[in-house]
């Protein structure tokens, strides 16, 4: 089926902002020259823009509004062939690939269902597999030809989010590209709104407001313009903002699509981004600050190039966009553009003075103070070269450094270790911790302070050299803490942690590590753990707090509904939970009257959806049903419910 030509959007070749330098531009006329087509009919308007903050990357295209429901026609934007299709659940979740004849691709994300042509051809599959539940399937070859405005399939919410179309475009070597580079296009007529501005310390002796620690302040409107005031600054620093941009008739919140930053009139930094690689998308971590995002308090960007950050969206004047002033009183600007040209400043200055800061009288710190708040070593303010703690923290520490590399502020006191290869700090609860210097592109073997284990980190695992220590602490031949400190570096690649395993544990069915997610949801997420000999082996991807720990519980299943969606297709609904490992859905059997489906698994939702291409509800369904979660715990479970 195809819908009207009337969909058609005429392009608008005066709206087409040239790429930003360093950026790829000659795949851009390709770009230009095609003709696409809106791909849904549920709205013309977006809740995300391309290159938005995700937790792990950048945001590769354009997802679509579908007002938080499901089941609206999805289209063929060009002429192509199926190149690809996948079901899995998280990440994209249903999606199709085409490929065009200029050899680009577009993609078609988070589907409730395929159309009937490639439904049909993936549940042949998935049924022939034994009524798996994910495929991932290279269909070029079948040579399924369609047209633009053909119905591809229909909207939904699989894989990671609410109901909405994830769209991306893709240049024939798969790097994506913002959509509206193209003909396509949203009625937009509102600037950005820029909400607040950060300044980071980049030294020791790097200080705003009198403390070597990353300082936020909300802005104000006065006219057209947002104001942050004056801010107190003295040392090397680096600026960041906090903005965001919207549509007409819409609500939604998006990334501007270029910052820049001038002081006292001359420029200093611009960034935007057009197109990106999937090989350096998680160099997101860097383009905001990271430890803001990560602590669930804001996308800051930043306004200059941090160190390992290999972005090709900048353009800078001296200094990669740092701040080094003279002392006295500069006049920053700061604007914020949308794709459409609608634009927002906010000024502010920066009262730089001279260095006042020093080490040579510590005398003033109270070494009875005690704040237990602020004595975990993860909740320090910690940065490539140094680590900042308060006073009161301080006073409860034991430094292996010289006080005069001690660099005192206000209220802070910055702790220095570039200059050395390892560092020795007694904590008050971590107990001894030696930090050691790893650099980021050379393998390194770090051992844990008290010898009782070490962590191997490959080569590219971080993006800068940091200093890094670890600790454990065993509780029972079952029963460890593992510390990888600090939790503030991105980590660009996975580590191995190695513990010397007791010699009286035998048993160890059901047991495996876990990393403690601290800012999120508080939850302990399971990690790929191995036993040997000698040794428990966990695979991990970020720093923090591990533990291991023995599930023996199995999940937990809540008696079905029946649910016809909107693409008429007719299901069952079987809430499923579990307490700590998580659902193993490749393990999950469903049947309906000895009818055995493909039991798909919606971990946002925390359910199971039992599909079978010819089910129909009857008057009386007897229910079979058998989960396990990543332990092995067994659940079966067996319910009559009638239509």
């Amino acid at each position: 089926m195809k819908v009207r030509s009337g969909f058609l959007l005429i392009l608008l070749a005066c709206m087409l902002v040239p790429p930003a330098e360093g950026q790829p531009k000659q795949y851009y006329n390709n770009v230009y020259s095609a003709d696409y087509l809106w791909p849904t009919a549920s709205s013309s308007y977006l809740t995300s823009t391309f290159a938005e903050t995700r937790s792990q990357h950048f945001h590769a295209a354009l997802d679509i509004k579908t007002w938080g429901r499901r089941g609206y026609e999805v289209y063929a934007t060009r002429d192509g062939i199926v190149d690809r299709i996948a079901i899995g659940p998280r990440g994209y979740g249903k999606v199709i690939y085409l490929k065009h004849d200029d050899g680009s691709y577009s993609v078609y994300a988070h589907l409730l269902s395929f159309n009937s042509q490639l439904q049909q051809l993936a549940d042949s599959v998935r049924i022939a597999e034994g009524y798996k539940f994910e495929i991932d399937r290279s269909w070029g070859w079948r040579g399924i030809k369609v047209k633009q405005g053909d119905i591809i399939g229909y909207s939904g919410a699989s894989g990671i989010g609410p109901p909405h179309l994830h769209f991306e475009l893709r240049t024939p070597s798969h790097k994506p590209f913002n959509p509206l580079l193209t003909n396509l296009d949203v009625k937009d007529t509102i600037a950005p709104q820029i909400q607040g501005v950060a300044v980071e310390p980049l030294a020791p002796q790097s200080s705003i407001e009198g403390n070597n620690r990353i300082y936020r302040k909300r802005t104000w409107t006065a006219g057209n313009t947002y104001r942050a005031g004056t801010i107190r600054v003295t040392g090397p620093v680096g600026l960041a903002i906090d903005a965001f941009d919207q549509s007409n008739h819409v609500t939604n919140a998006y990334a501007a699509y270029e910052l820049s930053l001038s002081v006292n009139g001359m420029h200093m930094f611009t960034s935007r981004v057009d197109s990106f690689s999937y090989q350096e998308t998680d160099q997101m971590f860097l383009d905001r600050i990271y430890p803001l995002l990560q602590q669930g308090k804001g996308g800051y960007q930043r306004l200059y190039i941090a160190d390992g950050n290999t972005l090709p969206f900048y353009k800078t004047s001296k200094n990669r966009g740092r701040l080094n002033l003279p002392p006295g009183r500069h006049k920053v600007t700061i604007r914020a553009k949308d794709y459409f040209g609608n634009s927002t400043t906010a000024s502010l200055t920066l009262d730089v003075q001279g260095p006042t800061n020093s080490s040579d009288n510590l005398s003033h710190v109270d070494k009875k103070t005690t704040s237990p708040l602020l004595q975990s070593a993860h909740h320090w303010d910690w940065f490539s070269n140094w680590v900042s703690v308060s006073k009161a923290t301080f006073a409860q520490l034991t430094v292996g450094v010289d006080s005069t590399q001690l660099v005192t502020h206000d209220d802070r006191i910055a702790i220095p270790f570039q200059n050395s290869s390892s560092l020795f700090i007694n904590t008050p609860k971590l107990g001894p911790l030696t930090l050691y210097r790893v650099k980021p592109n050379t393998e390194k073997v770090l051992s844990s302070t008290s010898q009782q284990g070490f962590a191997l980190f490959p080569a590219r695992t971080f993006y800068d050299t940091v200093s890094v220590g670890m600790t454990i602490n065993k509780h029972r031949p079952d029963s460890l803490t593992v510390d990888m400190v600090p939790e503030a570096y991105p980590l660009r690649d996975s580590y191995k942690i190695y513990v010397n395993k007791d010699s009286l544990l035998s048993d160890t069915a059901k047991l495996s590590l876990y990393k403690y997610d601290r800012f999120d949801d508080q939850e302990w997420e399971l990690i790929p753990t191995e036993f040997t000999k000698d040794f428990i082996i966990g695979k991990a991807s970020s720093l923090g707090t591990f533990s291991l720990r023995r599930d023996t519980t199995a999940p937990q299943l809540s008696a079905p509904s029946v649910h016809q969606r909107p693409d008429k297709k007719w299901v069952l609904i079987i809430e499923a939970t579990d307490n700590l490992s998580g659902i193993d859905y490749n393990k999950t059997h469903i049947s309906v009257n000895g009818v055995p489906g493909i039991a798909e698994f919606e971990p946002e939702d925390d359910r199971f959806v039992y599909y079978h291409p010819n089910f129909e509800p009857s008057e009386s369904m007897a229910i079979q049903i058998t989960t396990y979660d990543l332990m092995g715990n067994k659940r079966s479970s067996s319910f009559t419910i009638t239509k």
